[in-house]
């Protein structure tokens, strides 16, 4: 450490009396400390604000280990303006105490370094927490807390996620769920869901231009590299393809989604995507296309035929070949209004 004036001892020592039961060693404290001191042009005061505080801790050299250790006790230690906003439904964005902005900076960086463990689970409570506490201000939070969703493999989590925002305007949303399609090898909805990013945004293309030896380059790069785009556009993309980096520089996740990005969609396939989404059961009872066949509901959901506009997408022929659809359904389908598909 390099050799400091009486000032500096002084409040080191001040800080290691307060802050040290935050870090594995004294050293780690000191080394924090030496950085928050340096980082203050007036000299390091003892009421210098959290952030200074985390930013020291995530520029220092301590192991990420270490990092999450003593973010982890600072968060504990507060988290109160967070606890507070959730319980009376409250936003911490429009708070006037400057400590409540200082405790979103905390839970931020430490989910960051909890994701780069890989530790999923509290990465994704912690994201929670933020969401909740700050509903207004967190675009980001919201992708990266689908991320974590998919990491787990949390279907049900993910879908209520993705219903509490207009997932369908977001890039970074759109390009994770079709790649969770191709985790859960329903390649169908992984194929719908890159067909809407297309038409979202069109500078999708730039991820597959140069291939997968160079999606790392369209990764790490920036809008202002490529000529005669909308940089906001541009920039969106960009955005998502960092999200999802851990699946776009692997390669069988690559090539899958450039395939549903050059193919075009059927819309046999997106209805059945969208009615696997979004029509219940009892949505069924109710709808006269199945009046009459209210007992025979399942083999219609057995092999995905949720609505009257999915049925018509097929020919007689091609419903007579689905499993437990015979020439009675069909006829009481016909009674029904139900027109089928020219051969």
């Amino acid at each position: 450490m390099v050799k400091h004036d009486r000032e500096f001892e002084i409040l080191l020592k001040e800080f290691l009396k307060t802050e040290g039961k935050h870090f594995s060693s004294k050293e780690e404290a000191t080394e924090v400390f030496e950085r928050i001191y340096n980082l203050v042009d007036a000299g390091y005061e003892m009421d210098a604000s959290l952030s200074d505080l985390v930013d020291a801790i995530d520029e220092g050299d301590m192991s990420v280990v270490d990092k999450i250790s003593a973010l982890r006790e600072l968060h504990e230690e507060n988290k109160d303006a967070l606890e507070r906003a959730v319980e009376f439904e409250e936003d911490v964005m429009y708070s006037d105490n400057d400590e409540d902005a200082e405790q979103m900076i905390i839970a931020d960086v430490l989910a960051e370094y909890y994701s780069k463990a890989g530790m999923n689970e509290e990465a994704a409570k912690l994201y929670e927490l933020m969401l909740m506490a700050n509903p207004s201000d967190f675009h980001e939070v919201i992708d990266l807390l689908t991320l974590m969703y998919i990491r787990l493999d949390r279907e049900s989590s993910l879908m209520d996620h993705i219903d509490c925002f207009d997932y369908e305007e977001s890039e970074a949303t759109l390009l994770l769920l079709s790649i969770f399609g191709i985790n859960q090898e329903r390649f169908d909805e992984a194929h719908y869901y890159m067909i809407k990013l297309k038409k979202l945004n069109k500078y999708v293309g730039n991820i597959f231009k140069g291939g997968f030896n160079k999606v790392l380059d369209y990764i790490v790069g920036t809008p202002d590299n490529e000529k005669d785009t909308n940089k906001e556009k541009s920039f969106e993309m960009h955005f998502a393809a960092d999200i999802a980096k851990e699946y776009l520089t692997n390669k069988y996740h690559y090539e899958l989604l450039e395939k549903f990005y050059r193919e075009d969609i059927e819309k046999k396939q997106s209805l059945i995507v969208e009615g696997r989404k979004s029509v219940s059961k009892e949505d069924m009872k109710e709808d006269p296309v199945f009046k009459g066949m209210e007992k025979q509901l399942n083999k219609f959901i057995d092999v995905e035929l949720y609505n009257k506009e999915i049925i018509e997408c097929f020919t007689e022929k091609e419903l007579k070949k689905l499993d437990g659809i015979g020439v009675g359904i069909i006829k009481k389908l016909k009674d029904n209004g139900v027109k089928f598909k020219e051969e």
